[in-house]
C-alpha cells in the first residue's frame, strides 16, 4: 500500500466513525433519521470522492458498482428475511422487505467505494478495507437493532454480520478488479 492508498483508508475510518458517533448520540429512537444519517454520510462520501476524481469513465464505472452492489444487497437482504434470520421494520417504503433507504444507501456508497479505490489490486488494501467495512457494517446494524430499524432473529449475530460484511467485501473487490476494471 501507498501512502495515498493509507490516507485513503484514514479519511474512511474517521468518516464512518463520525456516522457512527452521530447514530450513537441519536440513540435510541432516533426513528427514521437513523437512516437519513446514513444516506447523508453516503452523499458527502460520494461528493468527496467525486471532487478528487477527474476522471469520468471511473465514475461511470463507480455507478455500475453501486448497481450490482444494490441488486447484491437486495438479494441477500432478501434470503435473509425469508430464512427468518431478520427484519427492517421500518421504512418510508419497502421493496418486498429492502428499505428503500437502504437501496439508496448501497447504490450511492457503493458508487463512492468504488470510486475511491485504488488502481492496482492490493491484497494488504483489500484484507484492511474488508476488516474496516466487517467492523462498521456490523456496528452500524448493532446501531439500526438499538433504534429498531432492525431486528436480528433465530440466531443471527453481530458475528455473522461481521463475517457476511467481509464475505460482501471480498465479492465486491472480485466484482471491482476482475470484471469491472478489466473490461475497461
Amino acid at each position: 500500500m501507498n501512502n495515498s492508498d493509507i490516507k485513503a483508508l484514514i479519511a474512511k475510518i474517521i468518516l464512518f466513525s463520525l456516522i457512527g458517533v452521530a447514530f450513537w448520540l441519536l440513540t435510541p429512537n432516533a426513528g427514521l433519521i437513523t437512516y437519513a444519517i446514513l444516506v447523508l454520510g453516503a452523499i458527502i462520501w460520494l461528493i468527496y470522492e467525486t471532487a478528487q476524481k477527474k476522471n469520468r469513465h471511473l465514475i461511470k464505472h463507480g455507478i455500475l458498482m453501486g448497481i450490482f452492489l444494490m441488486i447484491f444487497d437486495f438479494i441477500v437482504e432478501n434470503i435473509g428475511f425469508f430464512a427468518g434470520l431478520w427484519t427492517s421494520p421500518q421504512s418510508l417504503y419497502s421493496v418486498i422487505s429492502v428499505p428503500i433507504e437502504i437501496m439508496a444507501l448501497t447504490l450511492i456508497g457503493g458508487t463512492a467505494w468504488a470510486i475511491h479505490l485504488p488502481q492496482k489490486f492490493d491484497k494488504a488494501y483489500v484484507i484492511f478495507e474488508s476488516l474496516i467495512f466487517g467492523f462498521f457494517g456490523a456496528l452500524g446494524e448493532y446501531l439500526l437493532i438499538l433504534n429498531s430499524m432492525m431486528v436480528y432473529t433465530n440466531g443471527w449475530t453481530s458475528a455473522h454480520a461481521f463475517f457476511g460484511y467481509i464475505i460482501t467485501w471480498l465479492i465486491l473487490f472480485w466484482v471491482w478488479y476482475k470484471v469491472i476494471r478489466k473490461n475497461s
